[in-house]
């Protein structure tokens, strides 16, 4: 008698098993930007916060364009112009002004404020969304709303004197990143249904650094290359690789399988890794009003999310076509 055959998997295992890798990349990434958060206020030890910002997406953009040129068989970007405009909007929001604003924030502010700000994403991705009439809004999520928006209040009044703590400006600033990049994560899932992974980081990053350019010829100029110390390169080449190009790599695939809200949703994770690596590498002090503000954003945060749930992801990709 043959040996029966080991029974393969069924389709919803294998999508079972996909979702699973999908929130494992997303774990990834937000353990990867928590990170960079620290790794930027040591680089900014050694650069200007533009400088910064056009160093980290040039320096990816270059490595998105190596392992795109190395592929085989590689890719077409042949584009409408339609295309042309949608991408650069998409690399504009989400590489371009979003780098700007992170890292002009991160200047100014401490690391757990900016993982806190950061940690808004779900929230801002619920009013753009309502805006743009994708997504009903209840009185719970605005109930989620008004509370974060009161906890960002919170941590941006007067602060106590100390470095660590940053300046309220700084806070806005962030506000203003978290906002594109909210953007941004809507128009990826539009974007990830066109490209694969490589190709869509490789283009957005590309375009992003040249649209960026003409802000940052100026403090590239006045760098003091030779002034700045070892641990402002090595964090740097950090923000390229374990910052920027892995992550962002993990973003998009996780975009094609996961709905815009459930990936925001994992910044949860982000206040609280990025504030415990600063706690202790950077020795920031935790204030009740940072903790108060902080627990305020995440119930709201939390409130906005109760709701979503996940779509069905046909049904979202049908809601989300912006350009077609």
């Amino acid at each position: 008698m043959d040996k029966l055959a080991p029974a393969r998997p069924s389709w919803r295992e294998a999508a079972r098993h996909r979702h699973g890798l999908m929130h494992a990349a997303m774990t990834l990434v937000v353990t990867f930007w928590a990170a960079n958060m620290v790794a930027g206020k040591y680089a900014l030890r050694g650069f200007s916060s533009v400088a910064l910002a056009q160093l980290r997406v040039a320096g990816a953009a270059l490595i998105y364009a190596m392992a795109y040129l190395a592929r085989q068989p590689r890719p077409s970007l042949r584009l409408t112009r339609r295309e042309w405009i949608f991408y650069g909007v998409t690399a504009l929001t989400g590489v371009t002004l979003n780098q700007l604003f992170f890292i002009g924030g991160l200047a100014r502010s401490s690391v757990a404020h900016t993982g806190l700000i950061v940690a808004l994403g779900p929230v801002m991705v619920l009013v753009l969304a309502w805006m743009m009439r994708l997504e009903a809004m209840t009185a719970l999520k605005l109930t989620g709303i008004v509370i974060s928006f009161a906890g960002v209040g919170v941590l941006t009044a007067v602060r106590e004197p100390g470095p660590s703590h940053g300046s309220w400006v700084g806070d806005l600033i962030l506000l203003a990143g978290t906002a594109v990049f909210s953007y941004y994560t809507i128009l990826m899932k539009e974007a990830a249904e066109h490209l694969d992974e490589l190709s869509l980081s490789f283009l957005t990053f590309g375009l992003g650094a040249v649209m960026m350019l003409p802000l940052a010829v100026a403090p590239l100029w006045k760098t003091r290359w030779t002034a700045a110390p070892a641990t402002a390169y090595a964090a740097l080449a950090f923000m390229i690789v374990l910052g920027t190009v892995v992550p962002y790599l993990l973003f998009a695939y996780s975009m094609n399988g996961l709905s815009a809200s459930r990936v925001a949703a994992f910044n949860y994770l982000q206040p609280v890794i990025a504030t415990g690596l600063a706690v202790w590498l950077l020795a920031e002090r935790l204030t009740l009003k940072t903790v108060a503000g902080g627990a305020l954003i995440l119930v709201g945060v939390y409130l906005t999310e109760r709701e979503q749930g996940e779509k069905p992801l046909a049904a979202e990709k049908q809601t989300l076509r912006l350009w077609a």
